[in-house]
């Protein structure tokens, strides 16, 4: 990775998915379908599940890597 990226910052964690989720809750409606073009870690298909188990949601996710 070091040689194809050289001296570059790398997030060496996932993206928090209770920020995520916050993150959902603001921009989604119950039947959205949510976008995730940097999915490593599907955090965002996490929080998705997760807000739709709290609430009752159907949303959807796309997770591309």
């Amino acid at each position: 990775m070091l040689k194809l990226l050289g001296n570059a910052k790398i997030f060496p964690f996932p993206k928090p998915s209770s920020f995520i989720k916050q993150l959902l809750m603001v921009g989604t409606c119950k039947n959205s379908i949510v976008v995730d073009f940097f999915s490593g870690s599907a955090t965002t298909a996490h929080a998705v599940m997760q807000l739709n188990a709290e609430d009752g949601g159907h949303r959807q996710f796309i997770m591309v890597q």
